[in-house]
């Protein structure tokens, strides 16, 4: 394994922008590099950041289907109980993460759906479940967010 994958990441794009890209044949070429270099540095971004960001949004989701879980409908009840009894799943594996995220985010839009259907003067929770969710739906865009020099 490479020790410090995120680090090599890097210097590849330093030594794209400090050598290779000023020796670029023609303008076409240079944009070329200046594009790899940035696509480069937000993988490296989320390979840093890949595993710890799917770990504490299932942990968010799964806290706010504990919340709800007693005043949904009797099939999202269920989903609920499926994805809290895979809860301590462990493996970090980029695959097993993305498809546990799969699930749960499904899940999460399914039920968000489901509170705004319900939300009214009579169900201030389902307005408070909807706004839970789109608190956390503003966590999950941010952390998606990219740190580049365009």
């Amino acid at each position: 394994m490479i020790p410090k994958p995120g680090e090599s990441i890097a210097h590849i794009c330093a030594r794209i922008a400090t050598d290779l890209l000023p020796k670029a044949s023609d303008d076409y070429a240079a944009a070329d590099l200046a594009f790899l270099t940035v696509m480069l540095s937000m993988v490296q971004q989320d390979f840093e950041r890949f595993a710890d960001v799917h770990v504490r949004e299932h942990d968010e989701m799964c806290a706010i289907f504990r919340g709800a879980r007693d005043r949904l409908p009797p099939d999202l009840q269920a989903r609920v109980d499926a994805v809290l009894g895979h809860d301590q799943d462990t493996s970090l594996l980029a695959s097993a993460l993305n498809a546990r995220a799969d699930v749960t985010t499904r899940l999460l839009i399914d039920v968000h759906a489901w509170a705004e259907g319900e939300a009214g003067p009579e169900a201030a929770w389902a307005v408070d479940l909807d706004r839970e969710i789109w608190r956390f739906l503003d966590r999950y865009a941010a952390n998606r967010a990219y740190d580049v020099a365009l």
